[in-house]
């Protein structure tokens, strides 16, 4: 079985698959869905998490 190959989302900072990325981004597809709901600025996004993983 081969190994799928990691990517780290540099908005939330989880490993996941390359599959859960649209190509040629560093973000997965959740914080896009998450950003054109709320919209909010990926920056938001990004401070938001990090907020969260520093608790």
């Amino acid at each position: 079985m081969p190994r799928r190959k990691m990517k780290v989302c540099t908005v939330t900072g989880i490993e996941t698959t390359e599959n859960n990325f649209y190509a040629n981004q560093n973000h997965v597809k959740a914080v896009d869905n998450l950003r054109r709901s709320t919209n909010a600025t990926k920056d938001q996004l990004q401070r938001m998490f990090n907020t969260v993983n520093s608790y």
